[in-house]
């Protein structure tokens, strides 16, 4: 694990301080029959490439691990604070590119993590799998419009999992699609074409409460997964492409949900997801431009309004300008 500079450890006590205040934790999940443990994010790495990742979005911490399989880079330029570990399944070559980027207590850069690999293989393996299943899946044609909701007992049963062919799929900024189901089984989405979620998604019970909603008894964003299966072997995919507006003028705006996609480019722009994001082939992965990343199982700290925003930015030049003053001395 990389050592910090005097500055980093300002930063990562400023961290815990605000992470304290948001009351989030990292917990394990499994996908599909997968364990994906504390990952929030696992990029194939495939051919040496990068995964690039900046400016936190509204909260400025993401809870839980980031993974990168094969012989990855990682770009990370903050601002931002991380509440896990960033993980590489490969020996320490200097792939590491962390400025203006701290962690929390007890969590840094590790090399040589053999399970970033095998979880990586598995969910490739899920991908290939589940798109097989594809033609057996509900055919679906998903135009929010406004508001679109798929009862997820409509999707065909599958291997016990609830699956959808997806035939085509528009969706703007501030359209809902609603995912209503009693969270007793996966739902997969398996899509393959080049794909933008620019919309929401939300999960709801059969009651009517959408997760968050006391009472909530319905999907986890563990439970559903957009899978993009086209390609093989890291080439060949399609493009899956995200950017809901998820910052502090659209605080309605959230997606729920996992994303796959092994053999395609990833793009995650200015998006509040509380969920996963796995895949990436051999191009560069962004999670860029304020993108607000929750794990799953956890509840995510509230969105804050503008006032709060200050008041936490205050907080941490506070910590950064004390620190300072004792330096100088």
């Amino acid at each position: 694990m990389k050592r910090k500079n005097t500055v980093g450890r300002i930063l990562t006590t400023t961290g815990a301080a605000l992470l304290a205040m948001s009351g989030v934790t990292a917990q394990a999940g499994t996908v599909f029959g997968v364990d994906v443990q504390d990952y929030i994010v696992l990029f194939e790495g495939g051919g040496g490439k990068h995964l690039g990742i900046n400016n936190f979005g509204t909260t400025g911490i993401w809870t839980g691990d980031i993974g990168i399989a094969g012989t990855g880079t990682l770009a990370a330029s903050g601002p931002g604070i991380i509440n896990g570990n960033v993980n590489f399944a490969a020996a320490d070559t200097g792939q590491d590119n962390i400025s203006n980027t701290s962690f929390t207590a007890g969590h840094g850069v590790n090399f040589n993590v053999a399970a970033v690999q095998t979880i990586m293989n598995n969910l490739n393996t899920l991908s290939a799998t589940l798109g097989s299943q594809a033609g057996s899946g509900t055919s679906i044609a998903i135009n929010t419009g406004s508001d679109q909701t798929v009862l997820a007992a409509s999707g065909a049963l599958v291997g016990g999992n609830r699956v959808f062919n997806v035939t085509s799929f528009n969706s703007g900024n501030g359209e809902n699609l609603i995912i209503k189901g009693d969270g007793s089984q996966s739902v997969v989405f398996d899509i393959n074409f080049d794909t933008q979620f620019h919309g929401n998604i939300l999960l709801q019970d059969l009651t009517g409460k959408f997760i968050g909603d006391a009472g909530y008894a319905g999907p986890s964003p563990d439970q559903v997964l957009f899978n993009l299966y086209a390609g093989a072997a890291l080439t060949g995919g399609d493009t899956l492409d995200a950017n809901n507006n998820g910052n502090l003028a659209h605080p309605a705006n959230i997606i729920y949900g996992t994303f796959l996609d092994p053999n395609g480019k990833v793009s995650f722009v200015n998006t509040r997801i509380t969920g996963r994001i796995f895949g990436g082939d051999s191009q560069d992965m962004q999670i860029v431009s304020g993108v607000t990343l929750n794990l799953p199982n956890t509840p995510g700290p509230p969105v804050p309004d503008a006032g709060s925003t200050l008041m936490l930015l205050s907080l941490g030049l506070g910590f950064l300008g004390f620190a300072s003053r004792k330096l100088a001395a």
